[in-house]
């Protein structure tokens, strides 16, 4: 005979606790003959019996009494583990795992001691990546992700866009001159990044007005980091194009100065990528509006 097991165990403690059939029938709200027959199939299953039935009084039988230890035990830890659960979706607290893309890192980090001050109870790890398959493979908790996402059965909470901008030092821009139109760059140092496992580009593409216009140059120098165009670029290396949020810091200084700053570069999407969920924990949901205030 098939049983729901949880919940015959469950029956069975109860009764246990309210030391009478009928009681145990009122307190679960459920008809004596249901409960009568729960016990009897959970006996069956179990091979042998867990009540005295022919005294007036409810007594365990010696099997009984320890089976019972166990199954309150049993029953109090997935109680407990319970409301552990729900205290995750609803409060904010543990250990966050983290991925994050490298021209973000200077942006969250700058903001990151407000987060803790309004989530106490909560702990960070944080990695350096752009890969969405990080919530998997990695076991992270949430990704922020640069760059369209193909369909990978996560969730992509949209943040906001990155737009690039193309920068040099000062002294470099005063010895080399400043370019007015896309096609000068054949006339300058260009810093390339290029993933590790890609090409370099050595193609920019730009527009302005409706106008396009695609740059085509030489590069002496490849950046394979995220964001090592940055200091290469400030230390007068030459042009670089990183993200606008990257370079925030080395704009404001003075470091370095954006050119062409009438043509556009097409903007990359932000996204926190995160697994699909029934209840979003709060720790996750804590991130993300974090997040979108940080990266603007």
């Amino acid at each position: 005979m098939a049983i729901d097991k949880l919940r015959a165990i469950t029956y069975f403690v109860r009764t246990v606790e309210a030391g009478s059939f009928a009681a145990a029938a009122r307190a679960l709200g459920v008809a004596p003959s249901a409960l009568s027959k729960a016990l009897t199939a959970l006996e069956e299953d179990l091979g042998f019996t867990l009540f005295i039935r022919s005294t007036r009084k409810l007594a365990l039988t010696d099997d009984g009494g320890v089976y019972h230890a166990s199954c309150r035990d049993a029953l109090q830890k997935l109680e407990i583990a319970e409301v552990a659960g729900r205290r995750g979706v609803t409060a904010v607290g543990g250990t966050l795992r983290v991925g994050i893309h490298p021209a973000l890192r200077v942006a969250v980090f700058g903001e990151l001691h407000r987060f803790f001050a309004n989530h106490p109870d909560l702990r960070l790890e944080i990695s350096t990546t752009n890969a969405p398959s990080s919530v998997l493979n990695l076991g992270l908790d949430v990704v922020l992700h640069i760059g369209r996402l193909e369909d990978s059965g996560l969730v992509a909470h949209p943040l906001g866009w990155a737009d690039l901008v193309v920068c040099g030092s000062p002294t470099y821009l005063q010895t080399r001159g400043l370019p007015e139109h896309p096609r000068d760059l054949t006339h300058h140092d260009v810093i390339v990044y290029a993933r590790p496992d890609s090409d370099p580009h050595w193609i920019w593409e730009f527009s302005r007005g409706g106008i396009s216009h695609t740059a085509t140059f030489k590069s002496r120098l490849v950046v394979r980091d995220g964001i090592g165009a940055i200091p290469a670029a400030v230390h007068h290396c030459g042009l670089a194009r990183p993200y606008a949020i990257a370079a925030r810091g080395a704009l404001k200084a003075g470091q370095l100065r954006v050119v062409l700053s009438d043509w556009s570069s097409r903007p990359r999407p932000i996204y926190a990528v995160f697994a699909k969920s029934e209840h979003v924990p709060a720790k996750v949901r804590a991130f993300i509006d974090f997040a979108s205030r940080a990266v603007l």
